[in-house]
């Protein structure tokens, strides 16, 4: 395209808000995804810790990040934590395998406060807004060709894998052009209601 006043559109960086889960589940799952790599050169899904997703990725300008944090602070000690467990192997199609969540329910209420909240605060475009989520971990996705997929399946169908973890921190990650990086942890509240 003809630029002739030679004008540089910068876009605002990519973030996104997951659920962190404890060490020993990502120690676990980078496992999982290292064991991928080595057996089928899958390593899409290394770029990124263990995760939750409970905000798709936005754009967002950079001086917003401030009031962002601010908000996602009130948030986070609005809400309680929870126990959170993992329970085997699934797919979406032939290109994504995860991790499952067994109760969606904590995960889903969280998704759709923090998405009011959001709503509120920046006009996210329509492909920002996710009105239902799917709660899981991802170990194989974009790189994940469906000709190795029946293969990939298979090593999995035999696996079993139940875990549990206390959900009780919210992540604030930025992408900077390569990979994503975590800028802030938000503790959920921890406090029990009497």
């Amino acid at each position: 395209m003809n630029n002739p006043l030679n004008i540089t559109v910068t876009k605002h960086p990519l973030y996104f808000i997951a659920i962190n889960p404890s060490e020993e589940i990502n120690s676990r799952v980078e496992s999982i995804k290292l064991d991928l790599k080595n057996k089928f050169g899958v390593q899409h899904a290394l770029k990124l810790d263990a995760h939750i997703t409970l905000q798709i990725p936005f754009r967002m300008p950079v001086g917003n990040e401030e009031i962002l944090v601010e908000i996602l602070t009130e948030f986070s000690g609005e809400h309680h934590s929870f126990i959170s467990e993992l329970d085997g192997f699934g797919r979406f199609a032939k290109n994504v395998v995860f991790i499952k969540i067994k109760d969606h329910e904590p995960y889903i209420k969280l998704h759709a406060e923090l998405q009011n909240v959001m709503l509120n605060f920046l006009d996210l475009k329509s492909h920002e807004i996710s009105s239902k989520i799917h709660p899981h971990i991802t170990l194989a996705t974009r790189d994940l060709k469906r000709s190795h997929f029946p293969q990939i399946w298979e090593y999995f169908n035999d696996k079993d894998l139940s875990l549990s973890f206390s959900a009780k921190d919210i992540q604030l990650l930025r992408h900077n052009g390569k990979y994503w990086t975590s800028l802030y942890n938000f503790s959920l509240n921890t406090q029990l209601n009497l």
